[in-house]
């Protein structure tokens, strides 16, 4: 019937038609996606064409290529069927242009033929940006395995390989197979490999449209098939006409028994090819239906797989299903599939949506409208904003966007959310406030630095402004705090995200943006190293996000990391594995990468490097858009790490990247505090006072600045002013308390017989699980925490032992200025030993003071002011060493 005749579509009353048949459309991977369909009976078996798909398998890559309609799949389901080898079929759909979803459905594919095999790549595939070393994985698996020949179909690929992503992953993908794999590949144009090479190297078998062409004798075979009672002549012109083109002989096929059902007498078609496609669909095969159900069919071309309840929706009808199943059985392109869905033959639908589009474009949109309303109903938001785009309503895909962008994320769609926010005109980002708040929202997951930019914009543009409404001024407040936060400044962070709960007031909770307000707090809380569980911003904190459950559980990541920056690396453990759970189980993305740089920071200060050095690894070198904060936490721990293990090189590259970093993206003060602390660290390493100076300059910190001069004056031996700089460092949590009384220790009188900054340092770090902090501070203080052995846990006393740095940061070796008595030497070559002056005294078989009275001339002569500087001197002359030890020292 004409399209022109089509009644007009009444107004939908509300997506109540959410039954439980429509969930099904949810499943992540179908089913019926890992398996081919049956053939239809009256299919001509065509061995030729089998024949020459035995032989291009025998190719790594086989690529069957042709238009639509062409044949390629019901040649790929009778080879299968056919085929003694083990094959894994995936089809693929318009979901799969989410390169996650892809590859996810290519997983459950190569499970039935590799069991295991997915599972390294599954894990990879959940992190954003990680895409190819999920590929990456699987092929390393599959190498492994030493199989007999086995294949994987993908079946329609060219419904996604217009997408980078995914090009370049398949790619990927078919150049690194290994020999007991082969790949089949069947699409209407060339994929975007690289074909040319392939061919070059004999890596690639082909199939296309001059080898899946019907001969005469085959197309008049196939009519005979499906039209028994075509006249011969018919038959003829038919097969003649069709140009060995699959769809059109069937087409014809179906038109010839319409007119025979109809009394008359079937005349072929002489039509372009286009024309006689559209022709035939149009007005042979369908203008003797039923209104219903064609007006049904035209409804749902806008869709590809038919959900029952979606069918309703957009037929306005609710016996659509039943219709929908009549078209089946009248062989009009639908056919069933799992769950009571229904899809149509991809060239009917083609044919319907031109229709549409040309002779209707009104209820075209309308009904891409209603598909969009229906799916976000139903949490398909990648497909719901498809449709809202086509339905030429961009404006409210991105509020949609807006409100889904974190799910999105979390989900693996970072590539879906980068598609909707390309298509968006730019006249839509810039209309009023609200749209370039909820535009600049949805770049904070994906591109951080767009993101801030976008955000700095939203601020000059309503500066000063007075008419911006106040929750749109205290949402721009919020993005200002994750932007100044991004930026390295959390402490700006912090007091922009109050400004926006205060503007909020006690509705705070229930603004979509400003339910994170707090957990902007709480990050600045745990990077500036004042958490505490018994204080009261950590109180607040937690108080105020028990009121929003997704928030809180998000805040578990944050605590994990702020225990492990405050000196707590066992409760910081006990936290990451509940924010494991909790990021698993909600697909959190910061809070999982919180808690896993919060993993590698504890088992560091524990001493377990095997398990922190390959987590700090991988968080540094992977760029999780929404937590810069991690990755220079990783950058600036390896820093520590490669120095304490005298890899100078590797410390000063890692330091490089910090400072990029830095300088690229967080210029923020809290994030060059950071820096400067590393930087004078890694100076002082190398004898650079006047860099450590430079480095210290940009630590500002009510504790760090301190402790990092007094570091600097006690490399160059100026113990007075070192201890001075101590007054004004202001311990905030355990590990500043170490930190100070160790430094104190540093900064005492070799000659005290006790010091009660060590023993309460070292009660503090074996109270908290202190070991890395302590070792850090050099082999002096770690032999003066020898005499305490008897007073600490031997296991935490272990640790320390096998945690001490093979270099220490104190200042240019000292060099002898007179030399020294026999005896001197004697005392000097023990001084690298971890024995307390007792011990020394009783090993030499003398007094105590008459040790101290040694030390001093040994001190004197050799230019030094304290045991460390001594012992560094007694390990650079070599010709201190002798054979033979004292008997007790070799027993230490």
């Amino acid at each position: 019937m004409p399209v022109d005749d089509l009644r007009t579509p009444r107004p939908l009353d509300g997506l109540v038609l959410l039954d439980a048949q429509s969930r099904s459309a949810r499943a992540a991977i179908s089913q019926a996606k890992l398996r081919p369909a049956l053939n239809p009976a009256y299919l001509l078996p065509r061995p030729r064409l089998h024949a020459l798909m035995d032989a291009s398998v025998a190719a790594p890559l086989t690529l069957v290529v042709a238009h639509a309609g062409s044949g390629k799949t019901s040649l790929l389901r009778s080879w299968v069927a056919e085929s003694s080898a083990p094959i894994a079929w995936l089809s693929l759909d318009e979901h799969d242009r989410d390169p996650a979803q892809l590859w996810r459905g290519v997983l459950a594919a190569l499970e039935s033929i590799a069991p295991g095999c997915s599972t390294a790549a599954a894990t990879q595939l959940q992190r954003p940006g990680e895409l190819l070393d999920a590929v990456g994985a699987l092929l390393d698996d599959l190498e492994s395995r030493q199989d007999d020949p086995r294949v994987l179909i993908v079946d329609d690929l060219h419904l996604v390989d217009d997408v980078e992503a995914v090009a370049a992953s398949v790619a990927l993908f078919v150049q690194h197979l290994p020999p007991w794999l082969h790949v089949v590949i069947a699409s209407r144009r060339s994929p975007r490999l690289p074909l040319h090479r392939l061919r070059a190297r004999g890596q690639l078998g082909e199939v296309h449209f001059p080898e899946l062409r019907f001969s005469f004798d085959e197309a008049t075979a196939m009519l005979a098939r499906i039209a028994p009672d075509l006249p011969p002549e018919d038959v003829a012109e038919v097969a003649a006409r069709a140009g060995g083109w699959a769809a059109s002989i069937q087409l014809a096929a179906i038109a010839a028994r319409s007119a025979q059902a109809q009394g008359r007498r079937y005349v072929p078609s002489r039509d372009h090819e286009q024309n006689y496609l559209e022709g035939y669909v149009w007005h042979e095969v369908l203008d003797h239906e039923r209104d219903d159900v064609v007006d049904v069919l035209l409804a749902t071309s806008v869709v590809e797989h038919i959900d029952a309840g979606l069918a309703q929706v957009l037929a306005e009808r609710d016996d659509a299903a039943g219709l929908l199943a009549l078209a089946e059985d009248r062989g009009l392109f639908v056919s069933r599939t799992e769950h009571a869905g229904f899809e149509m033959h991809a060239l009917v639908r083609e044919v319907l949506l031109a229709v549409l589009e040309e002779r209707a474009p009104e209820r075209l949109t309308q009904l891409h409208g209603w598909a969009a309303g229906w799916y976000e109903a139903h949490q398909q938001t990648p497909t719901a904003l498809e449709h809202l785009l086509r339905a030429d309503r961009p404006r409210e895909a991105l509020h949609l966007l807006a409100t889904q962008v974190a799910a999105l994320y979390d989900g693996g769609h970072a590539s879906t959310i980068l598609q909707v926010i390309r298509s968006l005109p730019a006249s839509v980002a810039s209309d009023g406030i609200e749209a370039m708040v909820e535009f600049a929202w949805c770049h904070l997951l994906v591109d951080r630095r767009r993101f801030v930019e976008l955000v700095h914009g939203l601020q000059r543009v309503t500066a000063g402004s007075t008419d911006v409404d106040p929750v749109w001024a205290a949402r721009l407040d919020l993005l200002g705090s994750i932007a100044a936060t991004l930026q390295g400044d959390w402490a700006d962070g912090a007091t922009l995200a109050h400004t926006c709960l205060r503007t909020l007031g006690d509705a705070w909770w229930l603004d979509p943006l400003g339910q994170f307000s707090w957990n902007m707090v709480a990050r600045d809380i745990a990077l500036s190293e004042r958490w505490d569980d018994d204080g009261t911003e950590a109180h607040q904190v937690v108080r105020a996000l028990g009121l929003v459950p997704e928030r809180s559980s998000a805040l578990t990541g944050s605590v994990a990391m702020a225990e492990a920056l405050a000196g707590r690396p066992v409760d910081a453990l006990r936290l990451v594995a509940a924010a494991r759970q909790a990021s698993e189980h909600s697909n959190m993305t910061i809070s999982r990468t919180e808690a896993l740089t919060a993993a590698a920071l504890a088992h560091r200060e524990l001493g377990d490097t095997a398990v922190a050095l390959p987590l700090l690894v991988d968080l540094a070198a992977s760029r999780v858009e929404p937590a810069p904060h991690c990755e220079l936490l990783a950058m600036i721990e390896l820093t520590y790490a490669h120095l304490g293990a005298g890899r100078q090189g590797a410390a000063e590259a890692e330091f490089g990247h910090a400072a990029e970093l830095v300088d690229t993206e967080m210029p923020g003060q809290g994030a060059r505090s950071w820096l400067g602390r590393a930087g004078v660290t890694l100076s002082l390493a190398v004898g650079d006072v006047d860099g450590a100076r430079g480095w210290s300059s940009q630590v500002d910190d009510p504790f760090w600045t301190g402790a990092v001069q007094a570091r600097i004056h006690l490399a160059t031996h100026d113990v007075g002013s070192a201890v001075d700089a101590l007054k004004s460092a202001e311990p905030r949590c355990p590990r500043h308390e170490v930190v100070a009384g160790l430094l104190h220790f540093r900064a005492r009188d070799e000659l005290q017989p006790a010091d009660e900054h060590l023993e309460r340092a070292v009660e503090a770090a074996v109270r908290h699980g202190l070991v890395q902090t302590v070792a850090d501070e050099g082999r002096d203080v770690v032999d003066a925490v020898e005499r305490l052995a008897w007073t600490v846990p031997p296991v935490w006393l272990d640790r320390l032992r096998r945690a001490v740095p093979t270099t220490e940061s104190v200042g240019a070796p000292a060099q002898m200025v007179e030399e020294l008595t026999e005896r001197e030497l004697e005392v000097l070559r023990i001084l690298p030993s971890r024995l307390p002056l007792r011990e020394i005294a009783d090993e030499l078989f003398i007094s105590i003071n008459t040790l101290k009275f040694h030390l001093k001339v040994v001190y004197r002569k050799l230019g030094c002011s304290s045991r460390a500087e001594a012992a560094a001197v007694a390990r650079s002359m070599t010709s201190l060493h002798r054979a033979a030890q004292p008997p007790s020292t070799l027993r230490r």
